[in-house]
Formats: structure tokens, sequence, C-alpha cells
């Protein structure tokens, strides 16, 4: 099963929300002060949506071929 135009527009919009968190994530390691639940829910999400985005690639198979 392929993704449609809207899937893959979904998932490249997820995919940019990981980089967003990646980004944050690194931001507020370069901080004097680390608010470590900050930190820990950060990860949390950032492991839970990548784990998610895997998932529904492999659902529904190559991305970007409609």
């Amino acid at each position: 099963m392929y993704l449609s135009m809207t899937d893959n527009m979904m998932t490249n919009w997820l995919k940019t929300q990981v980089r967003i968190l990646e980004a944050w994530r690194e931001e507020l390691s370069t901080r004097a002060e680390i608010d470590l639940g900050m930190v820990r829910r950060l990860e949390q999400h950032y492991q839970w949506l990548t784990s998610e985005l895997v998932l529904l690639e492999h659902d529904q198979g190559p991305v970007g071929h409609c």
C-alpha cells in the first residue's frame, strides 16, 4: 500500500516536527540551567513521535510514491 499525497504531506509535516524537537533538544543541552523534567518530557515526546513515524511509514509503504 502506498501513501496518498495527503498522507505524504502529513508524513513530511511529522518529520518536520521531529527536526524541530531535535533542534529544541540541542538548544536545551546548551543552557546553563537545565530543567531535567523538561528534558525528560521532550525526550519522551521525541522518542514517541519518531517511533510512530517509523510505524506509519512501515505500515503504509514507501513515502512519496503515489
